[in-house]
Formats: C-alpha cells, sequence, structure tokens
C-alpha cells in the first residue's frame, strides 16, 4: 500500500481520472442522443453518427407514440366513455341553454345573408310538410261531411224544416264549400300559413334560448339524453375517421428536432442528468480496480 502523500496522491489519481472521463463519457452520449440536430457533410460525404439518435429517428418515434397512444392510451371505448361522462354531458347541455338568441348564433356563425337564407329555407319545408298533411287529411271532404251532419242534426230536431232541406240540397249546399277549402288550401293557403309560420317564428327567434322553455332544468335532462343518444350512435362512425395514431405520428414527424429535445428533456431531464452523474462513481471505480492491480 501507498506509504507517503504522492504515492497516495498517485494512488488516487487513477480513480479520479476515471471519474472525470466517466462523467464527459456520459455526458457525451446523453448529448449524442439530440446532437447534432441535422445531418453533417463534408463534402458529399456524410458524417457518421449524424443527427443524433433522436433526430435520425423522429419518425419512428412518432409511429410508435402513435401506435402506443390509439392502442393503449386513447382507445374508441375510452374517448365514448369520456364523451358520455356526466361532466361533458352536462357541459354541453348548459352551454346549448346558455346560448343567445337562434337569430343571434345563426348571425355569427353563418352571416346574415347565409342565415335568411337558411331560414326561408326552414320556412318553405315547414310549410309544406303542413300544408301535405292538410291535403292528405282531405280537409275539405272532412268538411263537407260535419257540416252535412251539422245540418241533418238541426234538421232532424224540426220536422218541418226538415220536409224542406233534403239531403241532396244540403250536398248541394256543403259540395262547394269543401271544394273552395280545398281550392284555397292548394293556391293562396301555402302563402298564408307561410306569413303565419314567418311571424311565429319572429317571436320565438330574437329570444335567448332559456326563455323558450319553461323549465330549464328539464330541458337541461332532456338534452343531456339526447347528446348521450347521438355519442352512442354515432361516435364508432365518427371516431372511426378520428385516426389518432397517424395524428399523432405526423405531428412528431412535423415538429423540430429542437421542440422534440425540449419535449422528452421536461420528461427525461432528472433522469438522463443521474445517467450522466451515474458516470463519476462507475469511472472512479474502474479507475481503482486498475490501481489496486497496478500496485499488486
Amino acid at each position: 500500500m501507498p506509504q507517503t502523500f504522492m504515492e497516495w496522491l498517485q494512488f488516487f489519481m487513477g480513480p479520479a481520472i476515471g471519474a472525470l472521463i466517466g462523467y464527459f463519457t456520459n455526458w457525451i452520449a446523453v448529448k449524442m442522443l439530440f446532437r447534432p440536430r441535422k445531418a453533417l457533410y463534408i463534402g458529399k460525404w456524410h458524417v457518421p453518427f449524424t443527427p443524433g439518435v433522436i433526430p435520425r429517428r423522429q419518425g419512428a418515434l412518432g409511429k410508435a407514440l402513435g401506435k402506443m397512444i390509439s392502442e393503449m392510451l386513447v382507445r374508441k371505448e375510452d374517448l365514448k366513455e369520456s364523451l358520455c361522462s356526466d361532466a361533458v354531458s352536462r357541459t354541453v347541455a348548459k352551454t346549448v341553454i346558455a346560448l343567445p338568441s337562434i337569430h343571434q348564433v345563426g348571425t355569427e356563425v353563418l352571416g346574415e345573408e347565409k342565415y335568411g337564407r337558411g331560414r326561408d329555407i326552414v320556412l318553405d319545408f315547414m310549410t309544406d310538410r303542413i300544408l301535405q298533411g292538410i291535403l292528405a287529411m282531405d280537409l275539405g271532404e272532412i268538411i263537407h261531411r260535419e257540416a252535412t251532419e251539422a245540418v241533418n242534426a238541426y234538421t232532424n230536431s224540426n220536422p218541418l224544416l226538415k220536409m224542406f232541406v233534403s239531403d241532396q240540397l244540403i250536398a248541394t249546399l256543403t259540395a262547394p264549400i269543401a271544394q273552395k277549402v280545398t281550392d284555397f288550401l292548394e293556391a293562396d293557403g301555402r302563402v298564408k300559413l307561410r306569413e303565419a309560420l314567418a311571424e311565429q317564428v319572429e317571436g320565438y327567434e330574437d329570444k335567448p334560448v332559456a326563455e323558450l322553455f319553461s323549465d330549464p332544468e328539464k330541458l337541461e335532462r332532456v338534452l343531456v339524453n339526447f347528446y348521450r343518444t347521438l355519442v352512442k350512435t354515432y361516435a364508432d362512425a365518427v371516431i372511426a375517421h378520428v385516426h389518432i395514431e397517424q395524428i399523432v405520428e405526423d405531428k412528431v414527424r412535423a415538429m423540430d428536432p429542437k421542440e422534440v429535445e425540449n419535449l422528452l428533456l421536461m420528461v427525461m431531464k432528472k433522469e438522463l442528468n443521474a445517467l450522466v452523474w451515474l458516470g463519476v462513481p462507475i469511472g472512479f471505480i474502474m479507475g481503482l480496480v486498475t490501481a489496486i492491480i497496478n500496485l499488486i
């Protein structure tokens, strides 16, 4: 064993140098994970180990992350469950209830001109459907039948009047009325019906959504159930077009290598620093073992 101070100094010089080498070796290794960020060339010769490991494998990293996220972290079932959660469902319902008037929302989203055209389309559609329903009821025939029954009921209570008012006479009087009603519906009825609908719509489209309903809590429950039904019905079809794996891969590929480095360092900085400092005891031990062997 060393006896003098100089001998001890020489004995520990090797381990100290080994510790220093271990630190810088690991420091360089960690730096080479991220640097250089681009491939280096001397003339046409590609400098080996450039770019660094992470920039060189950025595409593969994005693909692996995308696959892991889509298959293990953010699955379709998880998305559906999250979308149907109480918090999300109630937030959607409360957002709808808190909307300002239909007119204001429509003009902000579509613009005044497009909103007006859309309003006209809706009114035309409602008018046509209601008119079709009325015509399908054969309102003229209903009026003819009801009027005939009413006249018959009145004349039956008055035998003298019954002698002068026959069924043929009643039909002669009520049939033209029924035809006039049908003709009106097919001609001017559509215009009058549309005007009436437009007047009703104007009374509601400038009111806040919450004022259109007398029971906001009941409305919220209805909206929550409606929203969840929509999610359960159409979520699979929508999510099928949301390719999470491809989105993550494309995002990582498009990132600047410096951004990737910063992202990884946010997660792994402490571990990488520990790895660098781990080189110190390893280098010291290796140097100490070498010194002991030389001493023996």
